[in-house]
């Protein structure tokens, strides 16, 4: 009776445990989320760099963002990704971009991942000394796994 009882409690015990983490996340440790926060991670990577190559190459053509180029005059498309990166780049020096992964959720050949992202960088106008800046908000990345890789379709 012993015995059942220790089998029964122990494997209570280890059905209530919680998947692991992928390191500094709140993302289940799953192949395929890994591949999904690294095409993020490269994202972050190439904003830090001011690599608007590399931006551009883990963005799908058929990218559209309702919110993001409202600063710049409404709707952004694959094109006003290749444009705007221009532009801030111009103007930006000493960039730092950090990604806080809180969920990342599955539809299918699309993932879902909301995160705090914080980016701090100095900004450069002519004729105006130049000031830091900071921009920090939770965003929703959508991704879309195609040709067996996952590019952004929209949360730049």
């Amino acid at each position: 009776m012993r015995v059942i009882g220790c089998v029964v409690l122990m494997t209570a015990l280890c059905g209530c445990s919680k998947p692991s983490l992928i390191p500094n996340t709140k993302v289940a440790d799953t192949k395929t989320n890994r591949e999904i926060l690294q095409v993020l991670e490269s994202y972050r990577r190439a904003m830090e760099k001011k690599d608007a190559a590399k931006v551009l190459s883990l963005v799908h053509p058929t990218y559209r963002d309702e919110r993001s180029g409202a600063r710049e005059g409404g709707d952004l498309d694959y094109t006003g990704v290749r444009r705007v990166l221009a532009n801030r780049f111009k103007l930006a020096d000493r960039v730092r971009y950090r990604i806080e992964y809180q969920r990342l959720r599955m539809r299918g050949r699309e993932a879902l991942v909301d995160a705090w992202v914080d980016a701090t960088f100095v900004y450069r106008q002519p004729d105006v000394t130049p000031r830091w800046e900071r921009l920090a908000d939770y965003n929703r990345f959508h991704l879309l796994h195609v040709d067996g890789r996952w590019q952004i379709i929209s949360g730049l």
